[in-house]
C-alpha cells in the first residue's frame, strides 16, 4: 500500500511537471502562430531577393516586417518561412521569460513577503546588463539634455509605482486574479491618453472598455481570496503603467538619431531611474535590512520552511528566485520589443492577450490557486474585452492613417 501511494505521488508530481511543460509548449505555439497573421504578402519589398544563411543568422535578433529568401546551399528557404521563424522565436522568448518572471517573482514574494525589496530586484538586477550594453557599444547609450532628463522624471516615477503596485498585488493574493485585475490597464491608458494629449478615441473604443470593467467587477465579486489590498495595489499599478505608456510615447517621439531613445532604450532608462528612485522607499517601508535581504528577519524566518510545492527553502532557493525574477523581468520586456518591431500592433495585442490567459492558467497549475465558475466567466469576459478593444482601436487607427494619406494626395 505504501509503495502504491509513493507511485501515485510520484506520478502526480510528474503529471504536474508535464502539464507545466505542455502549457509552455502550447503557449509558445499559440503566441508563435499569431505571427502568421502578419506573414508578409506579395507586396514589393526593397530587400534583396535572396540572402545567405549566414547573413540570416547574423541578423536573427534584428526584427523586420519581411524577409528575403534564404540560400541554404542545397535548397532555398522562402522569405515568408524565414520571417515566421524569426518572429515566432521573438514571441516564444517573450512568453518564456514572462512565465519565468511571474513564477519566480511569486515564489520570492511568498517566501519573504518583502514586495518593496522584490520591486527593487525587478528593476535593479538588470542594470548591470544594461550598463554592459552601453559600455561595450552593443547598444548606443542615450544622449539626453538636462531638459530631457527632467521630462523623463514623471515616466520614471510612474514606472516605479506600476512595478511596486504590481508586486504588492502579486504578493497579497492569487497571482491569476492579480493578472485579471491588471487586464484593466488598457482602459486606464485610453482615458489618460485623452486627458493628457487631448486626443480622444471614438465612442466605439470607449464602449469596448465596458466588458473589461464589467468582467473584472463580476470576477471580483466571486473571488474566494479577494482582498482590498490586492485590488487597490493592482489599480495603482494600472494607473502607473498607463501614465508611463502615454508619456513614453512622447519621449520616443524625440529625434532618435540624436537621443538614441528607441523603445528598448527608453525602457532601459526607466529601469535605471526606477532603481535609484525605489531605494529610498525600500529603506522607508521595509528598513535598511531589506537592501541586504540575507540580514532581514523575514529571510531568516523563511529558511527551512517548505514552499507551495513542498520544496525546502534555502538561501540558494531565495537568491535564485530573486535574481531570476529580476533578469526575467528585464528580458521579457526586451523580447516584447523585438516582437512589437516585427509585427503590427494588432498582432502584438493578440499575443499579449494569449500570454495573459496562459499566465492565469499557469498560476492555477503551479500554485494550486482555485477559481470558481463566476471568476472564470468574469475573467474570460474581461480578457475578451481587452482583445475586442485592441481590434477596434487598431481599426480606427488605420482609418485615421488612410484619411491622412488621402488628404496628402
Amino acid at each position: 500500500q505504501q509503495t502504491l501511494r509513493s507511485m501515485v505521488t510520484s506520478s502526480l508530481r510528474f503529471g504536474k511537471s508535464a502539464r507545466v511543460a505542455l502549457l509552455l509548449l502550447v503557449g509558445i505555439s499559440l503566441l508563435a502562430s499569431t505571427a502568421a497573421i502578419d506573414a508578409p504578402g506579395g507586396k514589393p519589398s526593397s530587400k534583396p531577393k535572396k540572402q545567405t544563411l549566414g547573413n540570416y543568422a547574423k541578423l536573427f535578433l534584428r526584427p523586420s516586417k519581411s524577409e528575403a529568401d534564404i540560400d541554404a546551399y542545397a535548397f532555398v528557404i522562402p522569405g515568408k518561412i524565414g520571417w515566421a521563424a524569426k518572429t515566432s522565436f521573438y514571441f516564444g522568448l517573450w512568453y518564456f521569460f514572462n512565465i519565468f518572471y511571474n513564477v519566480a517573482n511569486k515564489k520570492a514574494l511568498n517566501a519573504l513577503n518583502l514586495p518593496w525589496m522584490q520591486s527593487l530586484a525587478c528593476v535593479g538586477v538588470g542594470t548591470p546588463y544594461i550598463g554592459l550594453l552601453w559600455l561595450l557599444g552593443i547598444q548606443a547609450a542615450p544622449k539626453l539634455t538636462s531638459t530631457q532628463f527632467n521630462a523623463l522624471a514623471p515616466s520614471i516615477a510612474c514606472h516605479s509605482a506600476g512595478n511596486v503596485g504590481g508586486n504588492i498585488a502579486f504578493g497579497s493574493g492569487a497571482l491569476g486574479f492579480a493578472h485579471v485585475l491588471k487586464s484593466m490597464e488598457p482602459a486606464f491608458t485610453a482615458i489618460f491618453s485623452g486627458v493628457i494629449t487631448g486626443k480622444w478615441k471614438s465612442l466605439y473604443e470607449y464602449a469596448a472598455l465596458l466588458p473589461i470593467m464589467g468582467g473584472v467587477a463580476y470576477a471580483s465579486a466571486s473571488e474566494l481570496n479577494f482582498n482590498m489590498l490586492q485590488f487597490v495595489s493592482a489599480m495603482v499599478s494600472n494607473v502607473g503603467f498607463s501614465l508611463r505608456s502615454v508619456w513614453s510615447k512622447e519621449i520616443m517621439s524625440w529625434d532618435r538619431s540624436v537621443t538614441k531613445m528607441d523603445g528598448p532604450n527608453t525602457f532601459r532608462v526607466l529601469q535605471v531611474g526606477s532603481t535609484l528612485l525605489t531605494i529610498p522607499f525600500v529603506l522607508a517601508v521595509e528598513g535598511w535590512r531589506a537592501l541586504f535581504p540575507w540580514t532581514h528577519p523575514n529571510w531568516k524566518a523563511a529558511i527551512g520552511k517548505l514552499d507551495h510545492a513542498g520544496q525546502m527553502i534555502t538561501p540558494a532557493y531565495l537568491w535564485s528566485q530573486i535574481i531570476l525574477s529580476g533578469l526575467a523581468f528585464q528580458l521579457y520586456y526586451e523580447a516584447s520589443y523585438l516582437a512589437l518591431d516585427a509585427v503590427t500592433p494588432i498582432t502584438y495585442s493578440v499575443g499579449n492577450n494569449i500570454k495573459r490567459i496562459v499566465i492565469v492558467i499557469t498560476s492555477v497549475i503551479v500554485f494550486g490557486q482555485k477559481m470558481n465558475t463566476q471568476s472564470i466567466i468574469g475573467s474570460g469576459i474581461a480578457l475578451g474585452g481587452v482583445f475586442a478593444y485592441s481590434m477596434i482601436s487598431d481599426y480606427f487607427a488605420n482609418q485615421a492613417k488612410a484619411a491622412a494619406s488621402a488628404r496628402k494626395n
